[in-house]
């Protein structure tokens, strides 16, 4: 096959060598001078040449350019040479928006020429990955995300606190209610930013009091002493409790108490888990006591009293007693 001259050269041989040329059959006096422009994601390419052929289906063959169908032509492939060609090469996007999902060939390539072909119009709040300026490859995905605010309007309640007030007048550890508390209520005016089927993002508008809380007021004991008459106990600590009373009968007991030491007046059966075993006690009516033993039926606020008879205990049957747990010596 020969080889063309570029045409720069081709135009400054001499008459008598372009005639010659002509003689030869190497070229006729049909020769076009061919101007091309590609435009594709990466910019616009553009070619000139010459070419025997008449129509730019025939140049676009010599010169080794295809053509796809999906491809865009500023003429047919049937026109003749004389005029420049453009070609828009065609690329394969996908626009996904909020409840459609596009699948498109097209020769734009900037994303806001792309949803402008597709009649995708962009409110003012939304959102586009990549931004509408970009310019994107065959293969994109462009995202819409549809933005907007709504308002909401609500009754919310509104949560009391407890408020606790020293009382000398009870014993440490005692508490008594002075005011129940009672849950308030406001209307609460939110705006909500939505991105597509979610909200990304609350603002509280205003929030109007209905009614307000009542706080709930709790008395504690901060008394610490208790005077016995014959000297002033100090405690940490006092609890109510349902005291009754037992003998070590050796027909059912060996006498021996949980914390190893004789049953007898003065040591307590408690459950170690209200107050632990060793633990010094002062009960009102009983006197001091230690809490050494344990029992099946001694559980939470419960306490046995050990006496030395039977008629003891027995006489004690069931009563309701302040135990105060005695502070140590310091």
């Amino acid at each position: 096959m020969a080889h063309w001259p570029r045409a720069g050269r081709l135009s400054r041989k001499p008459a008598w060598a372009l005639s010659a040329i002509v003689a030869m059959g190497l070229v006729s006096l049909d020769t076009h001078y061919a101007t091309l422009a590609i435009a594709s994601p990466q910019g616009i390419t553009e070619k000139s040449f010459w070419t025997w052929h008449q129509t730019w289906a025939g140049a676009l063959q010599q010169a080794g350019v295809k053509v796809s169908r999906h491809d865009r032509l500023s003429r047919r492939l049937a026109s003749a040479v004389v005029a420049p060609l453009t070609i828009w090469r065609g690329i394969r996007v996908t626009v996904v928006t909020e409840h459609h999902r596009y699948a498109r060939w097209t020769h734009r390539y900037r994303v806001g020429a792309i949803l402008a072909a597709l009649d995708v119009r962009l409110r003012p709040l939304d959102v586009v990955d990549p931004g509408p300026r970009h310019r994107v490859l065959g293969g994109a995905i462009i995202r819409v995300i549809r933005r907007h605010y709504t308002t909401k309007s609500q009754v919310v309640a509104l949560s009391y606190s407890t408020q606790y007030r020293p009382d000398p007048s009870l014993y440490v550890g005692q508490r008594q209610l002075l005011q129940a508390g009672r849950a308030g209520s406001a209307r609460s005016a939110r705006r909500l930013l939505w991105a597509n089927d979610r909200v990304v993002a609350t603002e509280v508008l205003a929030n109007q009091v209905i009614a307000p809380p009542q706080n709930r007021v709790v008395a504690y004991g901060t008394q610490d002493s208790i005077n016995r008459g014959s000297g002033v106990v100090y405690f940490t600590r006092e609890i109510n409790m349902v005291a009754t009373a037992y003998w070590p009968d050796p027909a059912w007991s060996n006498g021996i108490t949980t914390l190893g030491i004789p049953a007898r007046y003065g040591v307590v059966a408690v459950d170690p888990r209200v107050i632990p075993l060793g633990t010094r006690l002062y009960i009102p009516g009983y006197g001091f006591a230690i809490a050494a033993d344990t029992g099946s039926a001694i559980q939470g606020d419960r306490i046995d009293l050990c006496y030395n008879t039977g008629w003891q205990a027995q006489d004690y049957g069931v009563q309701s007693v302040q135990v105060f747990v005695v502070a140590p010596a310091p």
